[in-house]
């Protein structure tokens, strides 16, 4: 089995959201739409299981994206990924580095070996990118897996803004990864709103194999099935997950 794994920023305007989301975020019919977002702040430097968090994420990373069908449309985008130590920078701080599509299973694996952390933590900031500009135009159910050891760094409200899309009708599911979070109790709470908001899910992911099943079940079923191969099916449903209603 794998190794373990894997300035003030404000809510947009209701106005800006409106111009700069296509409409098509509502449309449900078409092929799915999974993009991984993933946390390269500095606290990403700290173990998981006697290995670097960040280490465990690419090694966990590249084994699911080999896994999942080329019908799938997949993403990557990344935050903290660098450091300058002015907020009004470093809060801003994402980019999206292989834009989601098919076929582009060999771009990311590449990006993700490249990825060191580095900076904070501007969720909220990651996901307006994901949902204004990463989804714009795309046809289909849109679902962000992040991958996260903490919360929002920046003073962003990533609950406050989903819930702006989500009265204006945009659909767009998060999936959240808490990587070792089990004493972060601030930080719990704000990636579930996140996923209760979206009607995502949380996975609590404490050790590697907790890592690797979180996962492994949100692209499951981000991608409405069961495609993923496995070694041994699963008895029973992962302790370590909770579903968000």
């Amino acid at each position: 089995m794998l190794t373990a794994l894997i300035a003030s920023l404000t809510v947009a305007q209701p106005s800006y959201c409106q111009d700069r989301i296509d409409g098509g975020g509502e449309q449900e019919a078409g092929p799915a739409n999974i993009l991984f977002v993933l946390d390269a702040s500095y606290s990403m430097k700290e173990k998981l299981s006697g290995e670097m968090k960040m280490t465990a994420a690419k090694e966990v990373l590249q084994n699911a994206l080999s896994r999942i069908p080329n019908s799938v449309n997949i993403g990557l985008r990344v935050f903290g990924q660098s450091y300058s130590s002015l907020a009004q920078i470093d809060c801003q701080q994402t980019a999206l580095l292989v834009p989601i599509g098919q076929h582009n299973r060999g771009a990311i694996i590449k990006a993700i070996r490249q990825i060191e952390p580095f900076g904070m933590t501007p969720i909220m900031f990651a996901l307006r990118q994901a949902a204004e500009e990463d989804f714009r135009g795309v046809v289909g159910p849109k679902t962000v897996i992040l991958i996260t050891d903490g919360a929002d760094t920046c003073g962003g409200d990533p609950c406050a803004y989903l819930q702006l899309l989500r009265a204006r009708g945009i659909r767009m599911k998060v999936d959240v990864v808490g990587v070792d979070l089990a004493r972060e109790k601030a930080a719990r709470e704000q990636l579930k709103c996140i996923t209760a908001i979206s009607l995502g899910k949380y996975y609590e992911a404490n050790s590697s194999t907790a890592l690797i099943d979180g996962i492994g079940q949100s692209v499951d079923q981000a991608i409405s099935g069961r495609v993923l191969p496995r070694e041994k099916p699963p008895e029973t449903q992962s302790p370590t997950s909770e579903q968000k209603p």
